[in-house]
């Protein structure tokens, strides 16, 4: 006979036993092991940070034993924190998490690869301002995720697709599917990008075209895959695509809330197809043609792009279409472009693209010349010689503020020069170009002016705590995002107050916000060398030099950088490419020649035993000794100031740089992309001088578009006593004049 109170006793005896395993076995399972880069740089503002808190949550449902190795980061590495997740509790993770606060520019070179664990998450849109990714032989497995719009698909794909992990685009993408397909090791598809170099591999055709949305607007990051096969390639910000195909093959074209379009690709070469939203009850349009030459480029100022993809009016012309009778820049736009008015006398200056749309505001376009975008107002704009035009680009429509922001709501005029030397005005003599010495009394008191401290700076010294100040920062930042001078001054609060980590970083923002405005990141390059950080200034030079290769000011730059920071192989290699004129994006140098063969004589005279200076002219060994050389740098190419030599008898003579005295020289400058000068002057009297900056009257300030003005004082230059005095002044916040400095000529 069955004992059944022994049997009742074994059953509880096992449910005990069961729940005790449950309790005790997640406990007693090796933890994973994962590192999170968290990217808290200023563009990650608005993410949908939830859903990424969510994902995390379902993994660690997968996952309930973690070791995490936290690391937020922008500019610098803000914090590491170590935490440990168990029975899948992730309390004090997630409350980290929720707290970070986001500012400044990315940099992924802080990204320590290596030793990283099982897992490496990296949170961020992909997109790194200061630096990239060391690449590691041995590396955990990469998973990228991103949840806002703005994103660099490709690298956050590559990225995951080379180190054996996974890409998750929570905007497109299902949590719990894409937390299987990580757990699962399922395999992406590799991206193929067709150039000329892979146009049409052996056996197989190019497919080319256009994937827009039902209002026209291109689709960019949408992926266009081959059915089937691990091979695919996403569309660029004009919307278009290259992929080589096998004869029927199968492209599944796909982009975030959007219905999936497969085509039959049969004898086609080009296929443009409009992808229509889910909640639409409209499929996808295809349109097939067997010709790719339908698609027609158009240029819109630094790259050409479909014209129909682009969503706004666009009109071109090249410097075949201007005529040589024209003499200013307004009888060149003139009847050139529908729907654009000039003012009296065809001023370019007061050009109006969509008729007036405020009455307390400008109303004028914004002109970029060459990438570098100039004030909008009603100055003169007809400086600008139309010889040295050779494509304008008119944008109009509201869809135009889509590339330019509030640059664009008047329009944009986009004007692109050629890179040769200005026609010579016959009426202008070689010697008009040399500062001509004439000394004038000097009758104001000769004291050396203090830098004024600006409105946000006052306010932010008002706090008890460099803290409290910061957190004022953080919540005015969303109003200031298009205001320079408020990171400017905000950031020179911190670096005076001891805080360089948050100073870099306030300053760093205007990488993020502006990373193609090279007159901004002249500013920013600027600012770091004023705090000390060369290292900085130096990637913001190569910055602005990969953004504009044909200005001839961004080589100097870099060369000079290189050398202050003892970057010597690399200094001497881009100045003998500069005097030899190696560099293929560049005519001619011309204008810079003073200043480049003093830098560069100056350079090697540091030189010692283990230099390798090989192929170097002999005449660039010998350093010429001047008693003043005074190098002016300015950060906007319609920079206007004057600058007062005053000797100690309190004469003085002006060197100007003025539309006013120098059109000639100001439309050389543009030409050749240069914003640098020098002086040099040797027959001078000993004693106390000093130097007075004068600003235009009529020279508006921007808080868009500040301008500054680098001064680099040398005395004794080419001796064992030289001296170097830098200055930074803001041009916009001198009234009218400002003596700034003070030197000694023996």
């Amino acid at each position: 006979m069955i004992d059944i109170m022994k049997i009742k006793y074994t059953i509880s005896l096992l449910f005990v036993l069961l729940f005790s395993l449950n309790t005790i076995l997640p406990n007693t399972i090796k933890p994973v092991n994962i590192t999170i880069y968290w990217d808290s740089s200023l563009s990650l503002r608005n993410k949908d940070k939830n859903r990424e808190l969510e994902f995390l949550d379902y993994f660690f449902q997968k996952y309930p034993n973690c070791d995490v190795k936290l690391v937020t980061f922008s500019a610098l590495k803000n914090s590491e924190d170590v935490f440990n997740v168990r029975s899948s509790k992730w309390d004090q993770l997630n409350r980290k998490l929720e707290n970070v606060e986001y500012d400044g520019a990315s940099d992924f070179s802080l990204i320590d690869i290596a030793g990283s664990g099982d897992f490496l998450f990296l949170f961020s849109d992909g997109k790194s301002n200061l630096g990239e990714t060391i690449n590691k032989l041995y590396t955990p497995r990469i998973i990228t995720i991103s949840s806002n719009k703005n994103v660099n698909k490709k690298w956050l794909h590559e990225t995951a697709y080379y180190n054996k992990g996974y890409y998750v685009n929570l905007l497109e993408n299902d949590i719990s599917s894409s937390v299987r397909d990580i757990l699962e090791k399922k395999v992406m598809s590799k991206l193929i990008f067709i150039d000329s170099k892979n146009a049409k591999p052996n056996g197989s055709k190019l497919i080319e075209g256009i994937v827009s949305d039902t209002y026209g607007n291109p689709v960019q990051d949408a992926y266009v895959s081959i059915k089937g096969k691990n091979k695919s390639t996403i569309t660029d910000q004009s919307g278009a695509y290259k992929i080589a195909i096998d004869t029927d093959d199968i492209l599944i074209f796909s982009a975030g809330d959007m219905k999936t379009a497969e085509v039959i690709t049969d004898l086609d070469n080009l296929i443009n197809v409009t992808l229509t939203r889910k909640i639409n009850d409209l499929d996808p349009i295809v349109i097939k043609s067997k010709s790719a030459e339908e698609i027609d480029m158009v240029l819109i100022g630094d790259k050409k792009v479909n014209k129909r993809s682009l969503g706004y009016a666009v009109s071109n012309i090249t410097s075949e279409d201007i005529s040589d009778a024209n003499r200013t820049l307004g009888e060149s736009l003139a009847g050139e472009f529908a729907g654009v008015q000039l003012g009296n006398n065809n001023d370019a200056g007061q050009i109006i693209i969509r008729g007036f749309s405020s009455f307390v505001l400008s109303n004028h376009p914004t002109f970029i010349i060459d990438g570098m975008p100039l004030s909008r107002n009603e100055s003169d704009m007809d400086f600008i010689d139309p010889n040295i035009i050779a494509d304008i680009t008119v944008l109009k429509g509201l869809a135009a503020t889509n590339r330019y922001g509030t640059l664009g709501n008047n329009g944009v005029v986009l004007i692109t020069t050629k890179m040769a030397s200005l026609k010579k005005d016959k009426e202008t003599k070689e010697e008009d170009s040399k500062p001509k010495i004439v000394y004038k009394n000097f009758s104001s008191p000769l004291i050396i002016s203090e830098e004024k401290t600006s409105g946000f700076v006052t306010m932010l010294q008002s706090y008890n705590s460099v803290t409290d100040a910061y957190n004022h920062y953080l919540s005015h930042v969303d109003n200031n995002m298009d205001n320079v001078k408020y990171f400017i001054e905000s950031a020179s609060y911190f670096f005076d107050n001891g805080d360089k980590q948050k100073g870099l970083s306030v300053l760093s923002n205007l990488l993020e916000l502006f990373p193609k405005d090279t007159s901004v990141l002249r500013v920013l390059a600027f600012h770091y060398e004023k705090y000390g950080l060369s290292n900085y200034a130096e990637k913001i030079y190569k910055i602005i030099m990969e953004t504009s290769i044909n200005d001839t000011q961004n080589y100097l730059d870099l060369a000079n950088i290189y050398f202050k920071n003892k970057k010597y192989k690399e200094s001497i290699s881009l100045f003998k490419k500069i005097t030899n004129n190696k560099i293929k994006e560049i005519n001619s140098f011309s204008g810079l020649t003073p200043q480049i063969n003093n830098d560069y004589r100056h350079l090697l005279s540091y030189r010692d035993q283990t230099w390798n200076v090989t192929n170097i002219k002999k005449s660039n060994f010998i350093l010429p000794k001047h008693k003043l050389r005074v190098v002016t740098e300015w950060s906007h190419p319609q920079s206007e100031f004057e600058i007062q030599y005053i000797n100690p008898d309190k004469h003085f003579f002006t060197l100007s740089h003025t539309k006013k005295d120098n059109v000639n020289m100001l439309n050389k400058e543009i030409a050749e992309g240069f914003l640098s000068d020098e002086y040099v002057l040797s027959d001078l009297k000993k004693g106390t001088w000093y130097l007075n900056l004068m600003v235009p009257e009529k020279q508006a300030s921007n808080i868009k578009k500040p301008k500054y003005l680098k001064v680099k004082v040398y005395t004794d230059f080419g001796t064992t006593n030289q001296k170097l005095q830098t200055h930074l002044l803001d041009l916009d916040g001198t009234v009218k004049n400002q003596v700034f400095t003070s030197f000694t000529i023996n």
